[in-house]
């Protein structure tokens, strides 16, 4: 694992997060790379946030293959303005995303659910914010879960893919990287979250 900015790594992240039509904002560093798996696929994690690498703090982060796929992104920096979308749009603004990123996977994607769903950070001043969307959920034809977070103004906010369920354990099977409770479990910096989520 490699926990100090790698180029190529960025590089490689910066050009799956361009052709999935996503942006960093030019303001974000790179905080962190690390070289982790996504299942039985190696993937490099790219964290870009200000003031250093800090869990629980806005951030933008991206989980990419070494073939450039990307399968998770997020951005957490803060609230945007505006309303949330109704579920049509969502599912409509979800789908032109994910053709965009993978046309075929795309195509072998069936809607399981399209509701609310937030996430919290904390900023340097310990302000809690609440960042909102409707979250469309779906199912691959191979068994895995791929979702999308839309948020005001038909931004992505979060985006995973190829996500495993266990069904004896009733929580996620795969690995969290877009989740800072799950990386400080991972990492032994905090306590083990509780199904759904994955065990670290």
């Amino acid at each position: 694992m490699s926990s100090t900015p790698e180029q190529p790594t960025t590089d490689r992240a910066q050009r799956a997060l361009a052709a999935a039509g996503l942006a960093v904002p030019s303001d974000l560093p790179v905080a962190r790379t690390r070289r982790e798996r996504h299942d039985t696929s190696a993937v490099s994690v790219v964290r870009f946030q200000r003031a250093g690498y800090r869990l629980g703090g806005p951030h933008t982060t991206a989980v990419v293959t070494d073939d450039g796929t990307l399968l998770g992104f997020t951005n957490l920096t803060g609230s945007a303005p505006g309303d949330l979308p109704n579920k049509n749009d969502a599912e409509r603004v979800a789908f032109s995303f994910l053709r965009r990123v993978d046309g075929a996977h795309a195509e072998a994607l069936t809607v399981q659910w399209v509701d609310r769903h937030d996430e919290t950070i904390t900023d340097a001043a310990g302000t809690t914010q609440t960042i909102a969307g409707i979250k469309v959920k779906t199912r691959h034809a191979d068994g895995r879960y791929t979702w999308v977070l839309v948020g005001p103004d038909a931004r992505i906010v979060t985006y995973e893919r190829g996500v495993t369920w266990d069904r004896d354990e009733g929580r996620r099977g795969t690995d969290m990287w877009l989740h800072d409770a799950w990386v400080a479990a991972h990492d032994g910096s905090g306590a083990p979250p509780p199904p759904p989520y994955a065990r670290t």
